[in-house]
């Protein structure tokens, strides 16, 4: 190639970048082709430009076939609906034969979608071409042309100065990179410390079921009664210390690098909204008490996984591998793991992969399928909560929350106990220790009809109940009814010979004796 051909390549490339903003997608300076693309003016069309010698139509026919190709799969990896190109040929001289079919009027990729402008400058006919290329581009007119004189130093001027742009744009991307902290991860880490540290030092240990429930943790029947707030707040929560250290070293290890690629804001949606979906998995298929991050972490592992998806050419060898295996090993110890929530988990993990396909990285052209992922994490999340609430309506085993129940009764908080309680009413649910509860409560309210009536029932699920019979004795003796409360008092010492019993049976006798 003549010092000519060298500097319209390089000329026309140095203007893309630095008067338009262009970007250097690909270079192949041996093939002697680069691409450009404007991402912050959409509505400009990628540019390739080729220097090459065309020495037959057909060379430039099977060259056009590669650009189509390659044009599709860029247009996907760009995640557009459409992608014009123009393709600038810079050659010697003019092909032989016929090529008026490929450079008169645009091409049209058979799925139309690829609209391929071609446009051909030749060493002799040059100065004519370029004013036809200004046009097309709606470039100023005169801003192309070709000096009279060209050396070589003329060409390493156009090239260096394409080169130094390159340099000191990728070196200004690194600086501004160190520079940026992952300052969303730190006060996420931050928080969830500073509520471990406020549940530890404000009565309670982290790991005891009453404060997890008291600070937030995931609870289906207070869920159930209303308090939806649950969905959010057990993101903040840890089961103990370990548990806290666990999951803070997994987010400082993965949370500056995903809050890098996708941005602040993004990765701050991503975090909190998979967190919830997690919860709401946990919510449907997990009846336990629960809490931790670990949902929201699995919601950037899905996050980190989608742009293996998006973009495998250049995430599927550094970024794939470590994260699908951090995936996989954290599933199979979630399964051969007891107390492990692997529900929320998967919840976390799904949810993660969707909404960074609803948000996409930063600078990405939209595409329909962001919609078509935000509409999926938008209807699984509503058909699990209908799904979830649903199953609070139904009959469902009431041992957990009759010990969560328990534990609120003891710490005198009863008006949340009574909640519990009354949702395992309303489903159906509640067994004699339900009633047992209702019994203690309205009993330490004064409330002797119901107390009465909860004892009652308590019995007649389960005769054997020492507590319910002292309680129902202790309603009688309120009531003045003396032999009735011994009579009750008497069975409960029978079937539970406790100290408590023996000597509210003893002082029951004595108060008889005494009339």
């Amino acid at each position: 190639m003549s010092f000519q051909e060298q500097y319209i390549f390089w000329r026309l490339t140095n203007y893309f970048l630095v008067e338009e903003g262009y970007r250097l997608i690909h270079l192949h300076e041996k093939k002697q082709e680069l691409w450009l693309d404007n991402p912050a003016q959409k509505k400009r069309p990628v540019i390739r430009i080729q220097m090459k010698e065309l020495s037959w139509a057909n060379v430039v026919e099977r060259d056009i076939e590669q650009v189509m190709r390659v044009c599709e799969d860029l247009r996907k990896q760009m995640g557009r609906l459409k992608l014009p190109l123009i393709n600038i040929y810079i050659t010697p001289f003019a092909p032989v034969g016929d090529i008026s079919e490929w450079f008169d009027k645009p091409l049209q990729s058979d799925n139309e979608k690829i609209s391929l402008n071609n446009i051909l400058i030749d060493k002799e006919a040059a100065n004519a071409q370029l004013p036809d290329l200004e046009a097309s581009l709606d470039i100023p007119a005169g801003t192309f042309h070709v000096p009279e004189d060209i050396d070589e130093a003329a060409v390493v001027r156009e090239r260096s100065q394409v080169i130094n742009y390159i340099t000191a744009k990728v070196s200004e991307e690194q600086v501004q990179a160190r520079k940026e902290k992952p300052y969303v991860t730190y006060v996420l880490l931050a928080i969830q410390i500073a509520v471990f540290l406020i549940m530890t030092f404000t009565g309670g240990t982290s790991n005891n079921t009453y404060n997890l429930v008291r600070w937030g943790a995931k609870f289906n029947p207070l869920i159930y009664a209303g308090e939806w707030w649950r969905f959010i707040t057990p993101m903040f929560i840890h089961i103990g210390l370990l548990h806290l250290l666990m999951n803070s070293v997994v987010l400082y290890i993965i949370g500056p690098m995903a809050e890098k690629l996708y941005g602040k804001w993004r990765y701050a949606l991503i975090y909190f909204i998979s967190g919830i979906t997690g919860v709401v998995a946990s919510f449907v298929f997990n009846v336990n008490v629960s809490a931790g991050a670990s949902t929201a972490i699995f919601g950037i592992f899905g996050a980190l996984l989608y742009l293996v998806v998006l973009k495998p050419h250049i995430y599927a060898r550094s970024l794939g591998i470590s994260i699908a295996g951090l995936v996989v090993v954290n599933l199979v110890v979630d399964l051969f793991s007891q107390g492990i929530d692997l529900a929320g988990h998967i919840g976390g993990l799904v949810g993660g992969f969707l909404i960074a396909g609803a948000l996409s990285m930063p600078n990405q052209y939209f595409h329909w399928r962001r919609v078509l992922y935000g509409i999926s994490v938008v209807a699984l999340t509503a058909f699990f909560l209908w799904f979830g609430f649903s199953k609070g309506q139904q009959p469902y085993d009431p041992q957990n929350a009759n010990g969560v129940a328990g534990a609120f009764i003891q710490n005198e908080d009863y008006d949340t106990a009574q909640t519990i309680l009354n949702q395992l009413k309303s489903s159906n649910s509640a067994d004699d220790v339900t009633f047992t509860n209702l019994a203690v409560i309205a009993t330490i309210k004064d409330n002797e009809k119901q107390a009465a009536i909860y004892a009652n029932e308590a019995i007649r699920l389960q005769p054997f109940n020492p507590h319910a019979h002292f309680l129902l004795a202790r309603n009688y003796e309120m009531q003045g009814d003396l032999k009735q409360a011994l009579k009750e008092a008497s069975i409960a010492v029978e079937q539970e010979k406790s100290e408590t019993y023996m000597q509210y049976k003893q002082y029951l006798e004595s108060k008889i004796q005494m009339r």
